[in-house]
C-alpha cells in the first residue's frame, strides 16, 4: 500500500477493528506534533483513497464522529492471535497440555514480523506495538511451559535461544532455557548460561539474578531438579490420540475397509493404510475415530504423530517426528540418537515386540513418513495426506470423498437436532448442496447455526446462496474453508496454480486434457502433467469416461476459490484469451463429432470464429462415438455457450450451439437445444450479428419442426429467410429454402414443396455442398414418393445415397436407405424393403437413436405385413410403438397405430383395428397435419 499517511491511517483503524475511531484520535496519529489547518479535509481525502485501495467502499463507514473499519476476525492477524490464545486456555485448564501447546504454537505462527513496521513516527502505533509484543511474550512463555511439561526439552532449545535474544533481560526465559539444556544432558551449557546471565544483569542493571534463577543453578549443580518438576514417566502403553468426535457421522464403508486392512494377519511387514483427500474432507477425524475403535487390537499403544505437511513453513521434519514418537514410547531425551537413521532404527527396535498403531497425520510426501514405518507385522500405520502416497511399499490407499447427501443431512441433524432440520427439510437439503457435501463446510455451517439458535436454516442458506460471498461465510472461529484450500493451493507450482485458476474460470463441468492444453496454450503432455499434479493434491477429481479418456472436475467450493484467485491475481485480458481458446477447442471437437455422425456439415452454417488446431489422430481419440461423446459433453456445451455469450464471443456462441444441434437431435435433447439457441439468439442480437441471428432463427425453426409445432417453425424460418435475403447469403438461402420445403410437405402442399426442394438442391449443387445436397435430394425423393412418382423417387433417392456416402454421412445414408425401403414397399417389393429397414435398425442401435429405431421397426413391421406374416408384423409394430412413445415421436406413433389397425383388421380383430385407427387419427388431427392415408376407407369408417 503506497503512501505513509494512508498506511498509518489503516493501522490506526486496525488497532480498533469494528469500532469507531474518533476524528481527533486519527488526526493526532497522522500528525503527532503539529496538525495542519486542513487536517480534517486531508483525513477525508485519505479515507477516500483508502476505500479505493481496499476496493470496497463499504469497508470504512462514518460513525460517531469518526470512522469504523469493518473486518472479519480471520482477516486480521492480531485478532487471530488473540482468539487462539484465549482458545488455548480451556484445554490447559482441563489438563490437555498437548492441545494447549498446539493452539499456542499456531497463535505464535501468526507473527511474521514487527508490528506496524515502518510506522515508528506515530506514538499511538508505537504504544500499540509494545502491547502486542508483550502479549506475544506472554503467549510464548505459556507455550514453552507446555512444551517442557511434555518433555520436549531438546526441541525447545533453539526456540528459547531466539526468545532470549529478543528479550535478553527476561529471567524467566533464561531459567527455562537452563532447564531445557539440563534436561537434554547439556548441564555444562546450562551452568554457563547462568554465569552469562549474572554478568549481564550485574553489568547492565547492577543487580544479582533473582531467587528462582539462583535455585535453578543450585539444582543443576546438585544433579537434581526442583521439587515437582520431574516429568511424568512415559506410559508403557502410550495413547496420545486426540479426542474422538462425538457427532461422527457415516463413513461406515470406509471404516470397515480401513479396519480390515489394518488388522489383517496376512501381512509380512506392518499394515500400512493411507487416507487421502482434499483439505477439510475429514481425513484426520476418520483416522482418529478408527484408531479409538482399534485400541483393543493394538494394546501396546496408539501414537498420534502430527506431521503438518500441508504448510512447508510448519512441516515437521522426520527427525523431529521420530524424537517425539520415541519420547511418547518412553525413551528419555539423553538416549535419543543425533542422526535420523539411528532414530528410525531405534523406533523399529522399540516397536519390534509391540502391537502398536501409529497415526501419521497430514503427511506431505513419502519421504516424511518412510523413516516412521515400523519393521514388524505386529504394528500398523494409518497415514492421512492431501496427496496420493503411492511409493510406500505395501501401502493400501483409500481416497476419501465428500459425504453423500444422506450422510451430510445426518451430520447436520447431529449438530443441530432433528427438530430443527426436519422443520425445513428443503432448506436443509439446499444447505447441503451449497456446501458441496464437504465435511468442513458443513461443520462450519452447522456450527454457525448452532451458535445462533434463533436462526432458521433458511437464513444460512440465503447467506451462502451467492457464490461471491460463499467462502466468506464459511468461516467460524479457526475453521475456514478458504484458508484450508489455500494450504493446498500454496503448495502448487506456478503453472499448476495458473491452470487451477483458469479451470475455475471456465464454465465447464468436467474437463479433458485438451481443454487444459487450450487454457494454457501449451502442449498436451504439459497439460496432462499439470492435471496430474492437481489430482495428486486432490484439487481436481478424476473419473474415466465411457470412452476411457480421463475426465477431471472441480468441487464447487474449489471452483469458487480458484475463480476468486484468478480475479485477484490474473489480468482480465489473460483470462479472456484463455477462455476463448478453450471454447474454440470445444467447438473444434464438436464439429468433429458432428461430421463423424452426419458426414460433412448438413444444414449447418458456420461462423468465422477461430478454431483450436487439433490433429485428426487426437480428435479420433477424443470422439470414439459421437453420440456418446455428446451425452458426456452436453453440460459443457451448455456452459460454454452461456459463457461465450457472457464474454461477448458471439460468433463462438452461435456456432457452437448450431454445431451441437444435430447431435442433440439424435436423443431428442430438445430442451437443451432450445436453451442454447435462445442464449445464442440474445447474444447475436446484442452484438448486431445479423447472420448469426438468422442461423439461430433457422435452427429454432428446425427444432420446432421436430416438436411438430409447425406454426412456430414457419415463423422462425420465415424470419431467417428474410435476413438471409437481405444479406445476399446464397448458401444460407439454399438451406433455408429446404426447411421451407419440409414445411410445405408436412402441410400437404406437395407440389410447392417439390419446387422449393429442387431450387434448394440446384443452389447447393452450384455451391459444391455435397452433404447438404444429399439431404435435400432425399427430401425430393420423399416428396415424389408421396406423389406416387416412383421412378423419380428412385432416381433422386439413389443419387442422394451416393452423395451421402461420398460426404461420409453414415446417419444420412441410413435415412436415405429408409426412404428406399419405403419405395420398395410402395412398389410391392417387401422382400427388398425388409433388409434395408433391418440395416437402418442395426445402425440406429449402435448410436442408441430411439427415433431412428422407431422408424426402422415401423418399416420392418409394414414389410412383414406385406409378406402376410401377421404375427411377426404385430410384434414388430408393437415394439415400434413403444420406441416412438418413449422418444415422444408423435408422427411415427400415429403411423404405427394406423398400420397396427391394418394388421388387426387383416387378422379379423375389428374392434382392435377400430381403436388403433381412432387413436392414429386423433394424433394427426391434434398435430394439424393431414396424412396421405387419412380418408382411406378403413380410416374413414372409424372416426
Amino acid at each position: 500500500m503506497k503512501g505513509q499517511k494512508v498506511r498509518t491511517l489503516l493501522a490506526l483503524l486496525l488497532c480498533c477493528p469494528n469500532t469507531a475511531v474518533p476524528d481527533d484520535r486519527l488526526i493526532d496519529g497522522l500528525w503527532p506534533s503539529d496538525p495542519p489547518p486542513s487536517a480534517a479535509a486531508n483525513l477525508r481525502a485519505y479515507i477516500r483513497g483508502l476505500r479505493t485501495t481496499l476496493s470496497d467502499p463499504h469497508r470504512i463507514t462514518r460513525a460517531d464522529r469518526g470512522y469504523l473499519l469493518h473486518v472479519r476476525p480471520h482477516e486480521v492477524d492480531a485478532l487471530r492471535f488473540s482468539a487462539l490464545v484465549v482458545r488455548s486456555e480451556e484445554p490447559a485448564a482441563g489438563g490437555d497440555v498437548a492441545q494447549a501447546a498446539e493452539i499456542l504454537r499456531r497463535a505464535l505462527d501468526e507473527w511474521t514480523g514487527v508490528p506496524f513496521a515502518g510506522l515508528d513516527d506515530c506514538p499511538a502505533l508505537r504504544a500499540e506495538a509494545a502491547v502486542l509484543e508483550e502479549r506475544r511474550f506472554t503467549a510464548a512463555g505459556q507455550w514453552v511451559e507446555h512444551e517442557l511439561a511434555l518433555g520436549r526439552h531438546a526441541d525447545m532449545i533453539p526456540v528459547l535461544v531466539q526468545l532470549v535474544e529478543e528479550f535478553p533481560l527476561r529471567e524467566s526465559l533464561r531459567g527455562r532455557l537452563m532447564e531445557a539444556l539440563h534436561r537434554s544432558g547439556r548441564q555444562a551449557e546450562a551452568l554457563q548460561l547462568y554465569r552469562d546471565t549474572r554478568a549481564l544483569l550485574v553489568e547492565s542493571l547492577g543487580i544479582e539474578p533473582g531467587p528462582q534463577l539462583r535455585e535453578k543453578e543450585q539444582a543443576i549443580l546438585r544433579e537434581a531438579v526442583s521439587p515437582g518438576e520431574e516429568p511424568a514417566a512415559a506410559s508403557p502403553r502410550p495413547c496420545n490420540l486426540p479426542a474422538d468426535t462425538p457427532d461422527f457421522t457415516g463413513r461406515a464403508e470406509e471404516i470397515g475397509r480401513i479396519t480390515r486392512w489394518l488388522t489383517s494377519g496376512d501381512r509380512v511387514g506392518p499394515s500400512i493404510v493411507a487416507v487421502s483427500a482434499r483439505g477439510g474432507a475429514g481425513k484426520t477425524t476418520l483416522a482418529v475415530h478408527v484408531a479409538h475403535r482399534l485400541r483393543e487390537d493394538f494394546p501396546d499403544g496408539q501414537i498420534f504423530v502430527p506431521l503438518r505437511g500441508a504448510e512447508a513453513a510448519r512441516r515437521i521434519p522426520p527427525g523431529v517426528a521420530l524424537a517425539g514418537s520415541l519420547r511418547t514410547l518412553g525413551v528419555p531425551d539423553h538416549r535419543l540418537p543425533e542422526h535420523i537413521e539411528e532414530r528410525s532404527a531405534m523406533l523399529r527396535e522399540v516397536l519390534s515386540e509391540r502391537r502398536a498403531l501409529l497415526i501419521l497425520d497430514d503427511a506431505a510426501d513419502e519421504s516424511q513418513v518412510m523413516p516412521l514405518i515400523p519393521g514388524t507385522s505386529g504394528c500398523a500405520v494409518l497415514i492421512t495426506s492431501r496427496h496420493r502416497l503411492t511409493a510406500v511399499p505395501g501401502i493400501r490407499r483409500l481416497e476419501l470423498e465428500s459425504f453423500t447427501e444422506e450422510q451430510a443431512i445426518d451430520f447436520l441433524q447431529r449438530m443441530l437436532g432433528d427438530d430443527r432440520m426436519r422443520s425445513s427439510p428443503e432448506a436443509g437439503a439446499r444447505l447441503v448442496r451449497l456446501c458441496g457435501r464437504h465435511p468442513l463446510a458443513l461443520r462450519i455451517a452447522g456450527a454457525r447455526l448452532a451458535a445462533r439458535p434463533h436462526w432458521p436454516v433458511r437464513r444460512m442458506v440465503d447467506r451462502l446462496a451467492g457464490e461471491h460471498h460463499r467462502l466468506d461465510e464459511l468461516v467460524h472461529g479457526e475453521l475456514d474453508v478458504r484458508a484450508n484450500l489455500m494450504l493446498s493451493y500454496a503448495a502448487l507450482g506456478p503453472r499448476a496454480r495458473l491452470l487451477l485458476m483458469l479451470l475455475g474460470s471456465l464454465d465447464l463441468v468436467e474437463y479433458e486434457e485438451w481443454a487444459a492444453s487450450a487454457l494454457l496454450d501449451c502442449p498436451l503432455r504439459e497439460a496432462e502433467d499439470l492435471l496430474d499434479q492437481l489430482a495428486h493434491s486432490h484439487l481436481v477429481t478424476v473419473a474415466t469416461g465411457d470412452h476411457s479418456q480421463p475426465r477431471y472436475g472441480l468441487h464447487d467450493l474449489v471452483r469458487i476459490f480458484a475463480r476468486q484467485q484468478a480475479q485477484a491475481q490474473l489480468p482480465d485480458d489473460e483470462v479472456r484469451a484463455a477462455l476463448e481458446r478453450a471454447i474454440a477447442a470445444l467447438l473444434t471437437v464438436t464439429e468433429y463429432a458432428h461430421t463423424q455422425l452426419a458426414g460433412h456439415d448438413h444444414l449447418v452454417l458456420h461462423s468465422t470464429a477461430r478454431r483450436r488446431p487439433m490433429t485428426e489422430e487426437h480428435l479420433r481419440e477424443i470422439v470414439t462415438d459421437p453420440v456418446t461423446w455428446c451425452e458426456a459433453e452436453l453440460p459443457n456445451i451448455q456452459g460454454a455457450v452461456r459463457q461465450a455469450a457472457h464474454l461477448g464471443f458471439d460468433d463462438l456462441c452461435w456456432d457452437l450451439a448450431v454445431t451441437a444441434a444435430p447431435l442433440l437431435e439424435v436423443r431428442k435433447h430438445h430442451d437443451e437445444w432450445e436453451q442454447t439457441h435462445e442464449i445464442a439468439l440474445d447474444a447475436t442480437r446484442a452484438a448486431g450479428n445479423r447472420r448469426g441471428e438468422a442461423v439461430i432463427l433457422a435452427e429454432l425453426g428446425e427444432l420446432s419442426l421436430h416438436r411438430h409445432d409447425y406454426r412456430a417453425a414457419a415463423n422462425f424460418i420465415g424470419q431467417a429467410a428474410t435476413i438471409f435475403t437481405a444479406l445476399r447469403d446464397r448458401h444460407a438461402e439454399a438451406i433455408t429454402e429446404h426447411k421451407l420445403a419440409v414445411l410445405d410437405r408436412l402441410g400437404g402442399r406437395l407440389h410447392d414443396a417439390l419446387s422449393r426442394a429442387k431450387r434448394s438442391a440446384a443452389a447447393l449443387s452450384a455451391l459444391g455442398d455435397v452433404g447438404n445436397e444429399a439431404l435435400v435430394l432425399r427430401q425430393v425423393g420423399q416428396i415424389h414418393l408421396q406423389l406416387g412418382n416412383h421412378e423419380e423417387a428412385r432416381i433422386n433417392l439413389e443419387q442422394a445415397l451416393r452423395m451421402a456416402q461420398k460426404a461420409q454421412g453414415a446417419r444420412l445414408a441410413q435415412q436415405v436407405n429408409y426412404r428406399l425401403g419405403e419405395l420398395s414397399l410402395e412398389c410391392g417389393e417387401p422382400a427388398e424393403a425388409l433388409p434395408r429397414f433391418e440395416r437402418v435398425h442395426e445402425f440406429c442401435q449402435t448410436i442408441d437413436d430411439q427415433v431412428g429405431m422407431a422408424h426402422a421397426l415401423y418399416g420392418m413391421g409394414r414389410a412383414w405385413a406385406a409378406l402376410t406374416r401377421w404375427d411377426t408384423a404385430h410384434r414388430t409394430l408393437t415394439l415400434a410403438l413403444a420406441h416412438a412413445r418413449a422418444a415422444g415421436e408423435r408422427i411415427v406413433e400415429a403411423d404405427v397405430l394406423h398400420h397396427l389397425g391394418r394388421v388387426a383388421r387383416s387378422r379379423g380383430r375389428t374392434e382392435e383395428a377400430a381403436e388403433s385407427f381412432a387413436l392414429a387419427e386423433a394424433i394427426w388431427r391434434n398435430l394439424g397435419i393431414t396424412p396421405t392415408w387419412l380418408g382411406e376407407p378403413e380410416a374413414a369408417a372409424h372416426p
